[in-house]
C-alpha cells in the first residue's frame, strides 16, 4: 500500500493568515497616513460636487460686477458710494461689507466720514479684518479706527487653501495679539440675531476649530444682485428685507477667486460666495469634518479583511466581481457618509488595499495551485506508473514547466493517464470471473462487472442500477432469513461518525446459499481514500459450489478410509490373535501370524496418520488458550514407560513456569508427540532425549534433541514431505509411515509457526517447533 504523501496544502492556512495580516497592516498604515492625499482630494472634490442642496432664500450676495465697474468707473470707488449702498440696505438683517478699509483716503476725507456715519446708522454692518497668518496669527489688520468703532462686528476673511491651492476647509476661530477673533460668517450671524445657532455650532467644532466647507452648490448657486441695481433702487425691498447681505467683488480681475471642489468647470469661486456657503453651513448646524487617522485606518481594514476572508471560497470570476463590487461600495460609502453623516473618510487607502489584495491573492493562489499540481502529478507518476503501452504518460510529471500553459498541458496528460488507469481498472473488474460490485458508504452501487449482472439475471432478479441500494436485490437472491439479515448488516450504510478502525469497515466473509442452491462466498472489502478514510466497499460473489462438493466428497473418502479400511484390519488382527493362541510360539505359523499382525498394525497407523494429516490441512483451527509447559509434561509422562523400557531419559527443561499460546490443543499435542516419539524411536538405548522450552523473539521455541544416527543432507531436503522416509527408517523395523513430520510441519504452518531441523549424519538431531506467543501473555522468569 502506498502511503499518501504529506498534503502540500497543509501550510495554506498559515500562508493565508500571513497574507491577510500583511494586507490588513498595509491598508491600516496607508489609512493612518491619509492614503494618497492628492487622489483622495480629487475624489473628495468629485463627491462634494455631487452633493447639491437648495440655496437658502435669506442669503443675498450684492456683486461688484463688470457692469457696475463700467458704469461707476475704475476701482476703488469713492467710499460715499458704499455709504449710499448701505442706505439702500437698511432693511437687511445683517450686512457683510467684504471690502478692506485699512487706510484713509486723504483726498476724500468727507467720503470716509460719510461711510462711518452710514455704518453707524445701519447698526448691523460687519467689516472684515485680515490676519497675518491663519495657522498661528500674531497680528490682525483692522479697518480704520472710526469704521471699526462704528461697525457692529468684525471678522477675519482669511482662507486656507490646501497644498494644491483648492479651498476645501476653513478655520472658524483664531487668536491674534491675545485677542479672540471669529470668522466673518460667525460675526454676521451674531449680528443677525443668530447667536444661539452660532454658539451651538462653535461648541461642536473640532479642537482646532477647522472643518471642511460644505459647499451647497457650484459657483452662482446663491441669489445675487448687482451692486449697481441696488444703488439705483432697482431691487425690490422684499428682496433685501431680513436677509443676510454680503457685498463683495465679482468683476473680472477684481475679486478674490479661489479654486474649489465645486468649481472644476470654471476658473474658481468668489470669496464672497465662500462666505455665503459658510453662513449657510452654520445656520444648518452642518459641520463637515475629516475622519481621524484611526478611523480612516479602521475603514481601510474592513473591506480588505472581508475580501481576504471571502477570496478562499470564491472562484476567480467571483473574486473579480467581488473586488469590483467592494471598490464601488467603498466609493459609495464615502459619498454616503459625506452626505448623511458629514464625515469625510478618505477612500484611497481602502481602494488601494482592495485593488492590491486581488492580484496578490490571485498570484499566491496560482503559485500554490501550480506547485500543488506539480507535486501531485509527480506523486501520481511514482505511485501509479503508466499501464500497458500508455506511451503518452511515460513522461508524466518529469518535465513540468513554469508557466500556467505548461502546467495545463501536463495536467491534460495526467488526466489522460488517470482515465487510462480507470479504464484499466474497469476492464480488470470486467475480466474477473466472480461477480463484483463497488458500493459507496451509503450502500449505493457505483460500478459492477458483467458477471454481476449475469448472476442477477439468471435468478430472475432485476439488477440494481447505478446509484441504487444493492442490499435489496442481493437479499432477493438468498433463501434463508438468517443469511438475508447477515447480508443486510454487512452492507449497511456507513455514516461519517463510523470509526475507521471499527468492525463495520473491516473485511467480511459470508458463506451463504442462494435460491438456486448454489454455495456463495460473499466477501466485502473496504475501500479507502488516499488519506485512509472509509469510502465504500468492494462486494464479490464467488460461487464455491464446486469447492464445497469436493470437500464433501473428501469427507466421505476420509470416512470410508477411517471406517471401511479399519474394519478389515481390525478383523485381521482379531483372527491373528485367535489363531496365535492355537499354534506353538516357536513355529513357523506363529512367526507368520506375528508378521501379519505387524503389517496390519502398520496399515492402521498409516490410515490414522493419513487421516490426521488431511484433517490438519483442511479442518478449522480451534482458538483456545494453551499452556505449552503443562502439555510437555503430559507428553513426557505418556512416553515415560516406552523410554524407560530402553533406558532412555526424557529431560524436560523450561525457562518459564507458564508458556501461553493460542491454538488447537489436539493438533499441537499430536505434533509434539510425533517429535518425541521419533526421538525415542531413533535414540540408542540408555541415551538422553532433551526437551527444552524457551522464549524467542515472538514465539515459544520447543526443542526436541536426541542422540540418534542423525540425518544426511540429502534426506533433510525432503524430510517433511508426505510419505518420505530416511534410509535408516526404511531399514528399521520400527520405521513409520512417512507422514508424522509432514503432519508436524502442517500444524506449525497453520498456527503461524514453523519447524526447523538441525542435524548432521552421526551427530543426532534437534527439531525446533516455534509457535507464536499469546498477545497478552505474561512471562515469568524462573
Amino acid at each position: 500500500m502506498v502511503t499518501p504523501a504529506a498534503d502540500t496544502r497543509s501550510t495554506s492556512p498559515r500562508l493565508r493568515l500571513l497574507l491577510t495580516l500583511s494586507l490588513v497592516v498595509f491598508s491600516a498604515l496607508l489609512g493612518w497616513l491619509n492614503g494618497l492625499g492628492r487622489v483622495d482630494q480629487m475624489i473628495y472634490d468629485r463627491a462634494i460636487s455631487l452633493i447639491e442642496r437648495p440655496a437658502p432664500p435669506d442669503i443675498l450676495i450684492v456683486t461688484i460686477d463688470d457692469e457696475a465697474i463700467n458704469t461707476l468707473g475704475r476701482w476703488p470707488w469713492p467710499r460715499s458710494l458704499h455709504a449710499m449702498l448701505l442706505e439702500r440696505l437698511q432693511s437687511a438683517r445683517a450686512v457683510g461689507l467684504d471690502i478692506v478699509f485699512s487706510e484713509a483716503d486723504p483726498q476724500r476725507t468727507a467720503d470716509d466720514r460719510q461711510l462711518v456715519d452710514a455704518v453707524r446708522r445701519h447698526g448691523r454692518v460687519v467689516l472684515p479684518i485680515v490676519l497675518d497668518n491663519l495657522e498661528r496669527p500674531t497680528r490682525a489688520t483692522l479697518p480704520l479706527a472710526p469704521l471699526a468703532q462704528a461697525a457692529a462686528g468684525l471678522g477675519y476673511i482669511n482662507v486656507n487653501p490646501d497644498d494644491d491651492g483648492v479651498v476645501r476647509r476653513t478655520t472658524w476661530t483664531r487668536s491674534a495679539g491675545n485677542l479672540p477673533w471669529q470668522h466673518f460668517a460667525l460675526a454676521m450671524l451674531r449680528i443677525g440675531d443668530d447667536a444661539s445657532h452660532t454658539e451651538a455650532f462653535t461648541q461642536q467644532l473640532p479642537a482646532n476649530s477647522t472643518s471642511l466647507i460644505p459647499y451647497a452648490g457650484p459657483p452662482g448657486h446663491f441669489q445675487t444682485v448687482s451692486y449697481l441695481s441696488v444703488l439705483r433702487g432697482d431691487v425690490p425691498a422684499e428682496t433685501i428685507k431680513n436677509k443676510y447681505v454680503l457685498i463683495g467683488a465679482w468683476a473680472t480681475g477684481l475679486g478674490d477667486v479661489f479654486p474649489s471642489p465645486v468649481s472644476h468647470d470654471v476658473s474658481g469661486i468668489a470669496g464672497i460666495e465662500i462666505m455665503a456657503n459658510l453662513i449657510h453651513a452654520v445656520r444648518q448646524q452642518q459641520i463637515l469634518v475629516s475622519a481621524q487617522p484611526w478611523q480612516t485606518a479602521l475603514a481601510s481594514i474592513v473591506p480588505v479583511l472581508l475580501l481576504c476572508l471571502a477570496l478562499p471560497w470564491l472562484s476567480p470570476r467571483q473574486a473579480m466581481f467581488c473586488s469590483a463590487a467592494l471598490l464601488i461600495m467603498i466609493l459609495a460609502t464615502s459619498i454616503i457618509m459625506l452626505h448623511w453623516i458629514d464625515i469625510w473618510v478618505p477612500p484611497v487607502a481602502a481602494l488601494l488595499g482592495v485593488a492590491v489584495s486581488y492580484p496578490i491573492w490571485s498570484w499566491r493562489s496560482q503559485e500554490a495551485a501550480l506547485r500543488y499540481m506539480s507535486q501531485e502529478m509527480k506523486r501520481l507518476r511514482v505511485e501509479y506508473p503508466p499501464v500497458l503501452d500508455d506511451t503518452q504518460s511515460l513522461s508524466l510529471g518529469q518535465h513540468v514547466g513554469r508557466s500556467l500553459d505548461q502546467h495545463v498541458d501536463e495536467l491534460h496528460r495526467t488526466l489522460r493517464h488517470v482515465r487510462n488507469l480507470r479504464r484499466f481498472v474497469a476492464d480488470g473488474l470486467d475480466g474477473m470471473p466472480d461477480a463484483t460490485m463497488v458500493i459507496d458508504k451509503a450502500g449505493r452501487l457505483q460500478y459492477w462487472n458483467r458477471p454481476a449482472a449475469t448472476y442477477f439475471l439468471h435468478l430472475g432478479i432485476r439488477p440494481p442500477r447505478i446509484g441504487e441500494i444493492v442490499a435489496p436485490a442481493l437479499e432477493q437472491a438468498l433463501a434463508e432469513p438468517e443469511t438475508r439479515h447477515a447480508v443486510r448488516e454487512a452492507l449497511q450504510p456507513r455514516d461519517a461518525h463510523t470509526p475507521e478502525n471499527s468492525a463495520a469497515v473491516t473485511r467480511i466473509n459470508l458463506e451463504v446459499r442462494d435460491r438456486a442452491e448454489h454455495d456463495l462466498l460473499i466477501r466485502c472489502a473496504p475501500i479507502r481514500t488516499a488519506r485512509g478514510s472509509h469510502a465504500g466497499m468492494v462486494v464479490t460473489l464467488s460461487d464455491i459450489s464446486t469447492i464445497r462438493q469436493a470437500e464433501r466428497q473428501r469427507e466421505e473418502t476420509l470416512r470410508f478410509i477411517s471406517h471401511d479400511m479399519r474394519a478389515p484390519q481390525n478383523s485381521i488382527l482379531a483372527l491373528v490373535e485367535l489363531n496365535h493362541q492355537q499354534v506353538p510360539a516357536d513355529s513357523t505359523s506363529a512367526q507368520t501370524l506375528a508378521r501379519i499382525a505387524h503389517l496390519a498394525n502398520r496399515t492402521l497407523r498409516l490410515v490414522d496418520d493419513f487421516i490426521q494429516l488431511t484433517r490438519a490441512e483442511s479442518m478449522s483451527i480451534a482458538h483456545e488458550r494453551l499452556d505449552l509447559v503443562a502439555m510437555l509434561h503430559e507428553i513426557t509422562d505418556d512416553f515415560w514407560a516406552t523410554a524407560h523400557a530402553r533406558g532412555i531419559t526424557l529431560d524436560l527443561q523450561s525457562s518459564v513456569p507458564v508458556a501461553l499460546i493460542y491454538g488447537d490443543s489436539s493438533l499441537i499435542a499430536r505434533a509434539l508427540s510425533n517429535l518425541v516419539d521419533n526421538a525415542v524411536k531413533y535414540s540408542p538405548d540408555s541415551s538422553p532425549v532433551h526437551l527444552r522450552l524457551s522464549l524467542g523473539a515472538h514465539s515459544w521455541d520447543t526443542e526436541i534433541e536426541d542422540a540418534g544416527p542423525g540425518i544426511s543432507s540429502e534426506d533433510r531436503t525432503h524430510l517433511f514431505d508426505p510419505f518420505f522416509r530416511t534410509g535408516d527408517a526404511r531399514r528399521s523395523a520400527t520405521g513409520g509411515s512417512g507422514l508424522g513430520l509432514a503432519f508436524v510441519r502442517t500444524v506449525a504452518q497453520r498456527h503461524g509457526g514453523n519447524i526447523t531441523l538441525y542435524s548432521e549424519k552421526g551427530t543426532g538431531s534437534r527439531f525446533v517447533l516455534s509457535l507464536p506467543t499469546a498477545p497478552e501473555d505474561d512471562v515469568y522468569d524462573t
